[in-house]
């Protein structure tokens, strides 16, 4: 699925038709064909596409006109790969096995903690409780975030449409966050039960420790909620043929990059 462009996008009929390109083109003659071979191409397909892209921008250069093609001065961008991403099938093939058995092992394990948790006397003491709510955000990225995340970053673009870009992306900051503020909560706990053991294990009632848990969750949850109920950047203007999905990186002064699906 390689595809060739002049600076900016092509358009989707194009991108179609050089993905299903089977055949190969004749070589274009002129300063454009020598241009052509100087650039890198990887295989018959991309070659092909980049004859033909330059071949129509060297006629209508010759004829005056004011097309879409790469007129004299201008860079041919080629994007090379089996998939706008750039990976090739291969590549893609053993990624996916290697993070899917990763998902798996994740999702897997932390249940299995979970439940040991919630079932074993033993087990259910208050400092295994900080360790099932970083066991649970664990989970939770393992089973709703990474899928989706794979499939985008080896497809090249976002398929799933605006609304699951917007609650994936404010998910997958809430776990993260939350999941590095549960270790940091771990620690603490360790530090204190053992330069304050007894002091700190005396007034480490459940309570204090349901409050611990639950502060770390509202504080995860006030990062990522702001851009859903509207505090982000606005979307980028211009046309995106292959939509992307992006969350927002902002600060209180002004926003930096939009949350959105670029359409």
């Amino acid at each position: 699925m390689d595809f060739v462009s002049s600076p900016g996008n092509i358009t989707q009929e194009d991108f179609l038709a050089i993905v299903g390109a089977n055949g190969s083109y004749g070589g274009a003659g002129g300063g454009v064909g020598a241009a052509i071979g100087g650039a890198a191409m990887f295989n018959d397909s991309l070659a092909a596409a980049a004859a033909a892209a330059a071949a129509a921008a060297g006629a209508s250069a010759g004829t005056g006109g004011t097309g879409n093609g790469v007129g004299p001065g201008e860079n041919l961008t080629i994007l090379h790969g089996a998939y706008p991403s750039g990976y090739t099938l291969p590549h893609i093939i053993i990624a996916s096995i290697i993070v899917t058995i990763l998902m798996i092992v994740i999702v897997v394990g932390n249940m299995l903690v979970i439940i040991a948790i919630a079932t074993e006397k033993t087990l259910k003491n208050i400092q295994n409780w900080f360790i099932a709510s970083l066991a649970v955000a664990d989970f939770f990225l393992g089973l709703v975030i990474m899928p989706f995340s794979l499939a985008n970053e080896l497809m090249g673009y976002w398929i799933f449409g605006n609304w699951w870009c917007d609650v994936h992306s404010a998910m997958d900051v809430l776990l993260c966050t939350s999941s590095i503020m549960n270790l940091c909560l771990i620690s603490l706990d360790r530090y204190w039960s053992i330069t304050k053991a007894i002091e700190y294990l005396k007034s480490r009632t459940p309570a204090r420790a349901a409050f611990m848990i639950a502060a770390v969750w509202i504080m995860s949850a006030l990062v990522c909620i702001p851009p859903l109920l509207g505090w982000k950047a606005q979307r980028p203007e211009g046309h995106v043929e292959l939509p992307q999905c992006q969350w927002v990186i902002f600060s209180c002064s002004k926003p930096i990059k939009a949350s959105s699906v670029e359409d």
